[in-house]
């Protein structure tokens, strides 16, 4: 066999092997694009959720506050409340179309939901035509408790089979990196073992007999004995392997991207909910094993959303971006920071053997806040109510702790006496 066919043949098959690997690794890539798309997707749709109760909740508390004081001011959260939440429920029903069960969940959900919003008119309506009287006995006759009681249920039905769903997506995605894992290791693998090849084969039909010619002429002109020296050029080969770990570097570089933008928030760079219960199961887990305590910090920023209507939305974003640098700045590199999602943000404190750390920390935290934000020509003075759980003291559970530390949150809230609370039980009876 000549050795220009020896030559295509080889050529040939390194060509083949490379093209086939550039193709898995195309079609792994995009499949990976896909799976993290669903990802968001499911965040999404969890997210809206939240939002969904919390423009209910809105809606429920114009019409009480109506009630009590007949005036119209709130009206304009009772509407508000219902409109919105009207919108998000339209918003949940389109991103569910691929899942036939959470749509049936979803329209017994509207149907509730109109229930829930009939008995609030029929209050405020009441209410209008001067009968106060008979809309407080329907108030309470606690139907309107009831249809919310229904509607908590179904909305708990329907997040439990979008988390569900989550994890499932999250498999998938980890199962992507996985592949194309292996992928680039099995291509390393074959493009090492067909660079010995190739330099084989070069040496054996091209280099070797070639110095060897050049090396018997020179010596023949020169009257000296013939002996062969094996000079090998490399730089072919050198090129053909900065092309590959270059390819393999950006294929690393894209994998290690899209799992930072599926575990990250977008606006601040912090961590977001998808690893935050593990992270914190784990941190409860090491710390009892070695005798020491795990404290969770909720935070949210006070009267951020007047500020967000008022100012505008892209110095709301620089507020959050501006909370996230402060409170990365007083933790220590073992604790974490996440954000929850609109101005709610979570710490994880480990590795506790004195709980009067915890309040140190608690007021170094608040401390980072009395100096006002510079944003946008604006001098924006704005604080953060903080509720602090801490486990095991308070529980061992990670979504109780989270719990918690929410309801600590909300009384540290409500007394403007102080910024942050400890949990304790008795806020479980005066809820």
């Amino acid at each position: 066999m000549s050795v220009r066919l020896k030559l295509i043949m080889f050529l040939s098959l390194l060509f083949i092997v490379s093209i086939g690997n550039l193709y898995l690794t195309f079609k792994l890539e995009v499949n990976g694009e896909d799976k993290l798309k669903w990802v968001i997707h499911t965040h999404e749709v969890i997210h809206n959720t939240e939002k969904l109760t919390n423009a209910l909740k809105d809606a429920e508390t114009g019409q009480r506050g109506y009630l009590l004081t007949q005036s119209p001011a709130y009206l304009e959260p009772y509407y508000s409340g219902i409109k919105v939440s009207e919108a998000l429920l339209k918003q949940l029903l389109h991103q569910t179309l691929d899942n036939p069960k959470q749509q049936a969940n979803l329209k017994d959900l509207a149907v509730l939901i109109q229930d829930k919003l009939n008995a609030l008119n029929k209050t405020v309506t009441l209410t209008e035509q001067n009968k106060l009287e008979e809309a407080m006995l329907f108030v309470n006759s606690n139907q309107g408790k009831v249809f919310m009681d229904n509607i908590r249920a179904k909305l708990d039905q329907f997040v439990a089979q979008e988390h569900l769903l989550l994890e499932v997506r999250n498999g998938e995605f980890k199962s992507y990196r996985a592949q194309i894992t292996t992928l680039i290791s099995v291509g390393i693998v074959s493009m090492v073992f067909l660079a010995i090849l190739t330099f084989m084969f070069l040496r054996k039909n091209l280099f070797s007999p070639l110095n060897m010619l050049l090396a018997c002429t020179h010596k023949m002109e020169n009257g000296e004995k013939l002996n062969v020296n094996d000079v090998v050029e490399k730089d072919e080969l050198g090129s053909l392997l900065s092309a590959f770990f270059q390819m393999n570097e950006k294929v690393h570089n894209k994998t290690q991207d899209l799992n930072y933008k599926a575990n990250h928030d977008e606006l601040t760079g912090l961590k977001n909910r998808s690893t935050l219960y593990a992270e914190l199961e784990s941190a409860i887990e090491q710390d009892d094993k070695q005798g020491l305590k795990t404290s969770v910090f909720f935070l949210d920023l006070d009267n951020f959303k007047q500020l967000n209507d008022t100012l505008g939305h892209d110095v709301g974003d620089m507020i959050l971006k501006e909370t996230a640098k402060r409170l990365k700045n007083c933790i220590r590199q073992t604790d974490s920071v996440f954000r929850l999602g609109g101005d709610e943000f979570l710490l994880i404190m480990r590795n506790i053997d004195d709980e009067n750390h915890v309040h140190s920390v608690a007021n170094d935290l608040l401390n980072r806040f009395k100096a006002p934000m510079q944003i946008a020509g604006h001098n924006i003075e704005i604080y953060p109510s903080v509720g602090i759980a801490i486990a095991p003291n308070d529980t061992n559970d990670s979504e109780q702790i989270i719990k918690y530390s929410d309801i600590a949150m909300y009384k540290s809230k409500r007394d403007r006496k102080v910024n942050y609370r400890m949990f304790d039980k008795n806020m479980l009876k005066t809820g």
